[in-house]
């Protein structure tokens, strides 16, 4: 038998293999009508897994996995069909419903999570009714403080919605009607689990466990079997008595302490608990909250609010569409937001460039550039180096820190420091809780001189001896700066993480 006949062999077998999938589509198609006159999901994940089950048992020897894989791909593509169809009636937007929702991560991650046209909604309690009522959306998430008020709006409750008793996302089902749901228990249990602990059966404490989001927490943790202890400003375990949780091994903070711009602020110190094994802090702005930078300090695994934040919004996205979003997207557009909000800290020796390159990185970033030393400047009403003269080095660097400490906390900014910085340690966390700290490494030789007093005082020699130490411990990235600002300011951009476009 010669190539040619096996190959007429294979396109008459693919023929048939193009009518059956074009039989099998329109009928996905059909399903998909059924599905919208009965309100019922595109995704079952139990017939879906007994359809591969059975697959795999009729396939013939050796090509078990293959089949498997032939079949995963077919009801993907029928979920995909069916989803277009039951959608194709409409292009309601969705969107995020909150009294004052102002700068907002959400729509970002939905457009990359799934390309959604999301929005804000911004209702008053009054306006509450009629928005839920109305058909200006498709689907909804709610925040604070309607996610208890929708409830008596809604035709029907999921079993976490019901237990939790209160809702964050309203699908609006093929048939008109609205489901409430409450997909903020599988965000948080994605956070704990993010940790790769084993904690079945240990203790947590809960900051503010009695919230909303407490409540929440405190039934993941139950249901992975750790027992919970509620930790408020008054009742039985109170802040005041921590030394009776010394056992804890998980610490969860449900409380707003420390969120932007009050931060970096602590609800408690971690002293209290000395078998700590895990931290986990639901407030995702800055990016790493003061327990979470003093967990980092003692080696303690943490995870920070954004994950919950994308692992909910990943989730309602199934609720929408019925596509599942699988935990490696999740955990990229996790890294790659949590890489665009970050501001970009720039260190390194007096003359290094700081300034020159901040300009440059900050206009091929489309971001807005702020140079410590100008902004003293401008609230101290003479040069640095004049204010140093006449008060010292030591009030010029509370002064820093002042700055610093308004600066820092905000996000997506390029930041230009000081050579001295680095001679404060309070100034670490200030930049690290929501900073890529980059050092500009520039030779001795090649330093600029000009109206640096603490060089002129100390010698650049010593004071590089000094500092440089300090300059390589802080930062997360070093970069060659030994060239014009352009090209340093484009090595720079090339060796931060993948950012969002």
């Amino acid at each position: 038998m010669d190539l040619d006949h096996l190959r007429t062999q294979i396109d008459q077998v693919d023929d048939k293999i193009l009518e059956l999938f074009g039989m099998r589509m329109a009928l996905s198609r059909d399903v998909a009508r059924v599905k919208s006159k009965t309100g019922q999901a595109v995704f079952d994940p139990e017939r879906e897994k007994q359809k591969i089950d059975e697959v795999r048992r009729r396939a013939p020897e050796g090509l078990e996995d293959e089949a498997g894989e032939l079949f995963h791909l077919l009801m993907d593509l029928s979920k995909h069909a069916q989803v277009q169809a039951m959608t194709k009636r409409t292009r309601r937007p969705y969107g995020v419903l909150g009294r004052t929702l102002g700068h907002s991560y959400t729509p970002i991650i939905y457009r990359e999570l799934a390309g959604l046209d999301y929005r804000t909604f911004e209702r008053e309690p009054e306006q509450l009714e009629e928005f839920i009522r109305s058909d200006a959306w498709e689907g909804v998430n709610v925040t604070i403080p309607y996610k208890r008020a929708v409830v008596p709006y809604v035709d029907e409750l999921s079993e976490v919605a019901e237990r939790m008793g209160n809702v964050n996302t309203i699908t609006r089902l093929p048939d008109g009607r609205l489901r409430g749901d409450n997909t903020d228990y599988h965000g948080f249990k994605v956070l704990v689990e993010s940790l790769g602990l084993d904690l079945a059966g240990k203790k947590a404490v809960v900051f503010g466990g009695a919230g909303g989001a407490g409540s929440t927490s405190m039934a993941v943790l139950a249901d992975l079997g750790m027992r919970a202890v509620s930790i408020g400003r008054t009742g039985e375990d109170t802040y005041e008595n921590l030394d009776r949780h010394a056992d804890a091994a998980l610490a969860v903070n449900c409380t707003p302490v420390g969120m932007f711009p009050k931060c970096p602020e602590s609800p408690c110190s971690l002293d209290a608990f000395p078998k700590l094994e895990g931290l986990v802090d639901i407030v995702y702005n800055p990016a790493r909250t003061a327990l979470m930078m003093e967990a980092e300090t003692r080696g303690i695994p943490y995870a920070g609010g954004l994950l919950m934040l994308v692992a909910q919004a990943a989730q309602a996205v199934e609720r929408y569409t019925g596509e599942v979003v699988s935990m490696d997207r999740i955990l990229e557009v996790t890294d790659r937001l949590s890489a665009t909000e970050r501001n970009i800290v720039l260190i390194g020796m007096p003359g290094c460039g700081k300034t020159r390159v901040g300009e440059r990185l900050a206009t091929i970033m489309g971001r807005e550039h702020i140079d410590i030393d100008r902004v003293l400047e401008d609230e101290l009403h003479t040069t640095c180096a004049d204010y140093i003269g006449r008060y010292g080095e030591d009030v010029f660097r509370e002064r820093e820190t002042e700055a610093l400490h308004r600066i820092a906390a905000r996000s997506g900014l390029v930041i230009s420091c000081g050579g001295g910085v680095v001679t404060r340690p309070e100034n670490y966390p200030l930049v690290h809780q929501n900073g890529i700290i980059v050092m500009l490494d520039r030779p001795i030789g090649e330093l600029s001189k000009k109206n640096r007093p603490i060089t002129a005082r100390d010698g650049i020699e010593a004071l590089a001896q000094r500092r440089m130490p300090l300059y390589r411990d802080w930062a997360d990235l070093i970069v060659a700066s030994r060239d014009r600002a352009e090209n340093t300011a484009k090595a720079v951009r090339d060796a931060l993480p993948p950012m969002l476009p």
